[in-house]
């Protein structure tokens, strides 16, 4: 093993020295100088039994013991001990003002107070301060007990966590009741379990194609359980990294001073994450829905969900809703976007209108270029016909029945989609079947021979 591996391990977070055997060692060391004042004194019992016989105590010189205990309280002995109570008055009055000193105590009381909590003489039995997110940095100036740290009793709320610390270092987490503070043992931060929520419905961000909005969100979030499962007993589980992570996070927003806590990181990250994410869309995309039917800003708050989701969990922070409030336009830009929209769809319409006409031509000029096929083709079938039927002398006739039994054809065909004259089908109807039925005579006017 190198010399690295068999070094003792240091604990950087020493405990305080217990001092509690402090007091015996000087009772000790003031009864030995007792002793040896009496010594020097050379205050014997004899010396203490004439006393008492001279003064007419001699039932008191009889009892055993008695005389060698009254020679220890001779006038002797005792005034090398009043030199030392002095002593130690001064070095008592010496250790408050120093305390007052160096912790910035508001008069002489709390001094004592406070040194007697540190010698461990001034215990309050049932004196708890209890302590909130919201009163810990006004208490601090108030309070030694949170100032300096223990030891002392506190108060933790229902719902709430207390996070200590000894020599700038995490100490451990106290849960809902009342704890006792170790020496020196400061409260750092306070947090709440309870789920958060937060709202801001006035920031400014812009779209895509450079337009500005006015957006509203909320958020509602809270610690992270871990694996704990909230009961009756325990409605509030917590889980002790995701504590130690949040009471840390803390940061200074100015000048000032002020610092800024877990509680409101989820907000200005939701605000970021929500200007990043309209920056990618354009005005029509974040308006109107996608898809129709489709709930308004589904999209941005979906993806607002993910990625603050992710961003949170980093922090110990669990993410349980997201919403979104408002988009809106300032008052000049709904006027020009309302402008900008109509313009918009009567040139869409004009585009439709202009397509709708030209695919009616373009039907219409193929319907016709199909007709002369299909005449054609009547012509062809006819001539064919008369020609296998040998009735080459009334061909013609022939010819004119396949040309109306086609333009009948296009015509039951066409009636569907363009309106046609009522009378067009049964006159068609009627030539078929006086062609098919007589023989035309070219000098009666077209009328059918019987």
């Amino acid at each position: 093993m190198s010399a690295n591996a068999r070094r003792p391990f240091i604990r950087l977070n020493r405990q305080p020295i217990d001092n509690s055997w402090y007091v015996i060692v000087l009772l000790g060391l003031l009864f030995m100088f007792w002793v040896y004042a009496r010594f020097i004194e050379r205050v014997d019992v004899a010396m203490v039994n004439n006393f008492l016989v001279g003064r007419q105590l001699s039932v008191l010189a009889e009892i055993p013991g008695l005389s060698l205990i009254i020679s220890f309280f001779h006038w002797k002995v005792l005034r090398h001990i009043i030199a030392v109570i002095v002593g130690w008055l001064f070095a008592r009055d010496a250790a408050l003002v120093l305390v007052r000193v160096l912790y910035d105590l508001p008069d002489r009381q709390s001094a004592q107070k406070f040194l007697g909590r540190l010698l461990g003489t001034n215990m309050p039995v049932l004196d708890a301060t209890e302590v909130t997110p919201a009163s810990l940095a006004s208490d601090r100036k108030n309070s030694v007990l949170l100032r300096v740290g223990g030891p002392g009793r506190v108060k933790v709320p229902a719902g709430h966590v207390i996070v200590t610390e000894l020599n700038g270092r995490f100490q451990r987490i106290l849960p809902t009741g009342k704890h006792v503070l170790g020496r020196y043992e400061y409260v750092h931060a306070v947090l709440n379990l309870q789920p958060q929520e937060r709202t801001d419905n006035e920031f400014t961000a812009h779209s895509r194609d450079g337009i500005e909005l006015r957006v509203g969100i909320s958020i509602v979030y809270r610690l992270k359980m871990g694996e704990q499962i909230a009961t009756r007993e325990n409605p509030y589980p917590y889980d002790e990294t995701a504590v130690r992570t949040a009471a840390y996070a803390q940061t200074v927003t100015d000048d000032r001073g002020s610092v800024s806590t877990w509680e409101d990181t989820p907000l200005a990250m939701a605000r970021g994450t929500m200007i990043g994410i309209l920056a990618g869309f354009r005005l029509d995309e974040i308006i109107s829905s996608q898809r129709p039917g489709e709930e308004p800003y589904r999209t941005l708050r979906n993806e607002l969900l993910r990625q603050l989701r992710g961003k949170l969990d980093g922090l110990g922070i669990d993410l349980q809703a997201v919403g979104i409030n408002r988009i809106d336009l300032p008052p000049g830009v709904t006027e020009q976007y309302i402008d900008y929209w109509k313009s918009h769809w009567e040139s869409q319409m004009m585009l439709n209108l202009v397509d709708g006409t030209a695919t009616a031509v373009e039907e219409m000029e193929i319907a016709r270029a199909e007709a002369e096929i299909m005449m054609i083709q009547a012509i062809q079938e006819g001539v064919q016909r008369a020609r296998r039927e040998g009735a080459t002398a009334h061909m013609d006739e022939v010819i004119a029945l396949r040309l109306v039994e086609a333009m009948e054809h296009m015509a039951r065909n066409s009636q569907q989609t363009t309106p046609l004259p009522n009378t067009l089908i049964p006159q068609l109807d009627n030539l078929r079947k006086q062609l098919r039925d007589g023989v035309f005579d070219q000098n009666s006017s077209g009328k059918p021979l019987q």
